[in-house]
């Protein structure tokens, strides 16, 4: 019996040691199965999941819209300003200007300076019904000399003559514009020198046998080089604003009430 428990005796703490090594292999087992089996149920998970404010839409397609450009608004008007309508019954035109902005009458034109006068279209029947002028306030301490806006038709040119009166600079290009329904051919010219510069985009479209002409430009003086430069662009894109409310009636419409705040000039004067 002694040597039946000597034996024994060596033998216990061996056989504890086996029991030891074969739970921790165990669980050595259990735990990387499951690490390698929650990874890919994760990725599912984060590339299924719904993200905030995507209503269930794939990633893909929030990115696009996302990186989508943003509409931006064509008019560009002063904060807080009202309109007034400019109408010609008997020229079947009009548009809106905003109340801040300068406005001169066809007669103001005729009877003013030469630089209150569009660009001439090359024939003696060309009339300018209005021009409006940003204030030089909106651009105080700039190089920023005038900004205006002229409305002017010519009914003794045909449609062909009236394309024909705009001349595609050279590098230039002749562009297409819908505007209310119309559509209108345009260019755009710059020059300048000796501390003056000037931009100027102008507009044409035939209805109603008639010749509507539009002209915007920018001009600018800075002499000694010391005033802050204004983007002409800019000023442009404000003169735009009025351009996309020019509404070409169809021939022979009945008049309307004419609105509060109206300037009707259907008496223009004409000009070489």
């Amino acid at each position: 019996m002694k040597l039946f428990n000597a034996s024994l005796a060596p033998s216990l703490p061996l056989l504890t040691a086996l029991a030891i090594m074969a739970t921790t292999v165990a669980c050595s087992k259990n735990s990387s199965t499951t690490v390698n089996s929650s990874m890919p149920a994760s990725a599912s998970l984060r590339a299924d999941a719904r993200q905030p404010g995507t209503n269930g839409v794939a990633p893909a397609a929030v990115a696009a819209a996302a990186n989508a450009p943003t509409p931006t608004s064509s008019v560009d008007k002063p904060a807080g300003s009202k309109l007034i309508t400019y109408k010609s019954r008997d020229y079947g035109i009009s548009f809106l200007y905003p109340r801040q902005y300068a406005f001169l009458s066809a007669r103001t034109i005729a009877q003013g300076d030469a630089s209150l006068r569009p660009k001439s279209d090359g024939h003696d029947g060309q009339i300018t019904l209005a021009r409006v002028e940003i204030p030089k306030g909106f651009y105080d301490g700039t190089d920023y000399e005038s900004g205006y806006f002229t409305l002017s038709l010519d009914q003794g040119m045909n449609q062909q003559e009236c394309q024909a009166s705009l001349v595609v600079p050279e590098g230039g290009k002749l562009s297409a514009d819908t505007i209310n329904g119309v559509e209108f051919q345009w260019i755009e010219t710059e020059g300048g020198g000796h501390g003056h510069a000037a931009k100027q985009r102008q507009y044409v479209t035939f209805k109603n046998s008639t010749c509507y002409e539009v002209e915007m430009g920018v001009n600018t003086r800075n002499e000694d080089g010391l005033a802050r430069e204004v983007d002409p662009d800019k000023v442009l894109r404000r003169l735009d604003g009025i351009l996309r409310t020019v509404k070409v009636l169809p021939e022979k419409t009945p008049a309307t009430a004419k609105p509060e705040g109206s300037t009707d000039d259907s008496k223009a004067v004409s000009h070489d």
